[in-house]
């Protein structure tokens, strides 16, 4: 169905160019706001006619993945907003602050279901079980399942840490209606009322995923350090400039997917002209950019003098007084 989805609604399926990347994001933000609605509306409606606190549990966790698919809608479309004079680099962020409110979604809800199930341990309720809900239950897993799977192949396709942490969500969802499922079928079967449990253990998940997004996108929002691949590549990349003897103080920000900016250092002679080594820098910025995505602003430090046959390092600053650029 995303397949067809994708050919119908997107122009192409390069998804390293940004405008496809978004409406993907998007297409999966409205399909997951459809099925979450439905199966909200379920659920809540069996929840209350079996008086199961799990099911109703499990219907506001679906309830909170309306909110979430909402989120991814409005984060992918906001992240789309080309830069402006308040927002020189950009909105890219707006996706990582998306995810970060998906985070904490999750994790409020978990926090509800907890409270709620302890109640439920403490004064149990009879749960009036029928083969509707148990139904209703397994079509909920199987419709888990598909958001998973379209979820986490769509962050593939389009490296969305968005889509990812939904698709965490989703297989939490499919572990969380399994419990609740397996509670309904204990409790017709073997007139055990294990409800309060397994809402205390969907609860637990559900603020366990929720605490794991929220602290990953708060890692990235503050600014976390590029790939060590990455970062070497960079470097391998600026030593190969010709004349470069070192290089040092690098710093990268991210910005959004794709959209990566930093600076750094170079060690270069003091005694050759300005023109010639300024295009060296540029064909180095150029390289960079070209093979990691990093926008590159390289700052020249004159640390040494270029001899005809040999290096010499400048340990003296007073020495550059003495250098002839002519």
């Amino acid at each position: 169905m995303l397949d067809k989805l994708i050919d119908k609604f997107i122009d192409s399926r390069d998804f390293n160019k940004k405008t496809n990347r978004d409406k993907l994001i998007r297409l999966t933000g409205i399909m997951g706001l459809f099925i979450n609605l439905l199966l909200f509306s379920m659920k809540i409606l069996i929840g209350i006619f079996s008086n199961s606190i799990s099911i109703i549990s499990d219907s506001l966790n679906n309830l909170s993945d309306c909110l979430t698919s909402v989120v991814t809608i409005y984060g992918s479309k906001l992240s789309e907003k080309p830069a402006d004079d308040n927002h020189p680099f950009g909105h890219g962020r707006s996706e990582y602050i998306a995810t970060f409110v998906v985070g904490l979604f999750i994790t409020l809800v978990g926090f509800q279901l907890f409270k709620s199930s302890i109640e439920g341990i403490i004064s149990p309720k009879v749960i009036t079980s029928s083969w509707i809900s148990t139904i209703i239950l397994i079509f909920s897993i199987l419709l888990k399942f598909y958001m998973y799977s379209y979820n986490i192949k769509t962050a593939k396709m389009a490296d969305s840490a968005l889509n990812k942490g939904v698709a965490t969500d989703s297989i939490n969802d499919v572990m969380a209606t399994s419990f609740v499922l397996i509670s309904v079928l204990i409790f017709r079967y073997l007139k055990v009322n294990i409800d309060g449990y397994v809402g205390l253990m969907i609860s637990i998940l559900v603020i366990k995923s929720g605490i794991e997004i929220f602290l990953e996108m708060g890692n990235v929002l503050i600014g976390r350090q590029i790939s060590e691949d990455k970062l070497k590549k960079l470097e391998k990349i600026v030593l190969q400039g010709k004349y470069v003897k070192g290089v040092h103080n690098i710093q990268v920000h991210e910005y959004g997917k794709g959209q990566l900016s930093g600076s750094c250092h170079v060690e270069v002679p003091a005694n050759i002209d300005v023109y010639s080594m300024h295009k060296i820098i540029n064909d180095i910025e150029q390289q960079v950019q070209e093979e990691t995505d990093i926008y590159l602003n390289i700052h020249m430090d004159p640390s040494y003098l270029l001899n005809k046959d040999h290096f010499k390092k400048v340990e003296d600053e007073s020495a550059f007084d003495e250098i002839d650029l002519e």
